[in-house]
C-alpha cells in the first residue's frame, strides 16, 4: 500500500466502486485509494493528512473543496453547466485507463508533485529476447514468457523495442504517448519515475507494458549513456520483479544492454541456412568485440514448426504452442 493518498470524492458509488478497483488493479505504486460520497467526508479524513490527488464529481462540488489540503484537485466534468475553473477538469464519463493516464501524466508535470526517493523493493531481473535473424516469433516469445512468469505472481514490465512492433494494429488501439517520451521524461526527472510510469503503462493478460515506439528513428536518437541510464532507473527504482526486453538493433549501446541482462533468449532457425548463417556470424562478432559474457548468458531457443498458424491473435498465448514451448525451457532453466 502506498503513502501517499490519491482520494475520490463522487456521489455515485457505484462509480467510485469502479474507480477504486481499477485503480487498485493498476497496482499504483505510490498510492493509497481513497474514495468519499461527500466533500464532507473527504474533509474528515484530510484531517488525517493530506491528499496528493483529488478527484471531485463536478455535481457534488462546493465551496468545502477549497479547504481540503491536496497537492492536486481536479474536476470530474460531466456536463460543466457549473463552471468550475478553480481546478483541472477530466472527463468524468470516458474510459478508465485514459483518464487516469491525463490526471498521473498532469500530476507527474506539476510543481506541486512531491518528489519521490525510492528503491526497488524487491530484486528486478533483466531478460532480453533477440532474433539475428529478425523472425517474427521473436515478441510472442518475449510475451508468452511474460505472460508466464505473471501466472506464477511475479509482475513485469515488457519493453519492445524493435523498430516495427505493430502495438496499435496488435491492440486495436492508439497511444498518444510511447516509451520515448517516457525516457525523455524520467531521465530529466527521475524521482518522479514512479508517476510517469503510471501515467503511461499499459497491460495485457497481467503484464505491464510501455507502448512502443511509433518512429524507430527516435530510438536511433537515443544515445548510449541514455539507454543505459534510463535501464538502471527502472532496475533500481521500479518494484518489478522482472523487466523483459524485446531488443534490436535500433538502440545505441546494444551490446551494453545485452551485457546487462542475467539470460538472452536467441530465438534460432534450424530449417534455412539464411537463418544459421545470421546466427553464426552474430556469434563470430561477439567474439571479436571480446564479448564473452554474452555469449555465456545466452539460451537459443527454436519455436515449433508451423507455430503461427495456432497463434493468430494475443489470446491464450500461454496454452500456444510456443507458450508450451517457453514453459518448458523456463522450467529447464528452473
Amino acid at each position: 500500500m502506498g503513502t501517499k493518498r490519491f482520494a475520490i470524492c463522487d456521489k455515485d458509488q457505484e462509480y467510485l466502486r469502479m474507480l477504486q478497483a481499477y485503480l487498485l488493479k493498476r497496482n499504483l505504486a505510490d498510492f493509497t485509494v481513497l474514495i468519499f460520497d461527500t466533500v464532507n467526508k473527504a474533509l474528515e479524513a484530510n484531517k488525517e493528512g493530506p491528499f496528493e490527488i483529488l478527484l471531485v464529481g463536478e455535481d457534488i462540488y462546493d465551496t468545502n473543496v477549497a479547504k481540503i489540503d491536496a497537492a492536486k484537485i481536479y474536476i470530474l466534468q460531466e456536463d460543466g453547466t457549473k463552471g468550475i475553473t478553480e481546478y483541472c477538469t477530466v472527463a468524468k464519463y470516458q474510459s478508465m485507463e485514459r483518464m487516469i493516464a491525463q490526471v498521473l501524466a498532469e500530476f507527474a508535470l506539476d510543481d506541486n508533485c512531491t518528489a519521490t526517493n525510492r528503491c526497488s523493493k524487491n530484486k528486478t531481473s533483466l531478460i532480453s529476447f533477440y532474433a539475428p535473424d529478425r523472425q517474427k516469433g521473436q515478441s510472442i516469445a518475449a510475451l508468452c514468457t511474460a505472460e508466464l512468469l505473471a501466472d506464477q505472481g511475479n509482475q513485469e514490465l515488457y519493453i519492445n523495442l524493435l523498430p516495427f512492433a505493430g502495438f496499435e494494429e496488435l491492440m486495436q488501439t492508439n497511444y498518444e504517448s510511447d516509451i520515448t517520451d517516457f525516457m525523455y521524461f524520467v531521465l530529466n526527472h527521475s524521482d518522479k519515475l514512479s508517476y510517469k510510469l503510471d501515467s503511461l503503462k499499459r497491460c495485457i493478460h497481467g503484464v505491464d507494458y510501455l507502448p512502443p515506439a511509433l518512429d524507430y528513428a527516435d530510438l536511433l536518437a537515443i544515445s548510449r549513456d541514455d539507454w543505459e541510464q534510463f535501464v538502471n532507473l527502472l532496475l533500481y527504482s521500479s518494484d518489478y520483479d522482472w523487466i523483459i526486453l524485446d531488443l534490436s538493433e535500433v538502440c545505441q549501446g546494444f551490446y551494453d544492454m545485452l551485457e546487462k541482462c542475467e539470460t538472452i533468449y536467441l530465438l534460432t532457425d534450424n530449417t534455412t541456412i539464411y537463418a544459421q548463417a545470421m546466427l553464426t556470424h552474430f556469434k563470430k562478432l561477439l567474439q571479436a568485440k571480446e564479448r564473452s559474457r554474452i555469449l555465456e548468458q545466452i539460451i537459443e531457443v527454436t519455436l515449433p514448426a508451423n507455430w503461427d498458424e495456432q497463434c493468430r491473435s494475443l489470446e491464450k498465448l500461454t496454452s500456444s504452442p510456443v507458450g508450451i514451448r517457453m514453459k518448458g525451457v523456463l522450467d529447464k532453466r528452473g
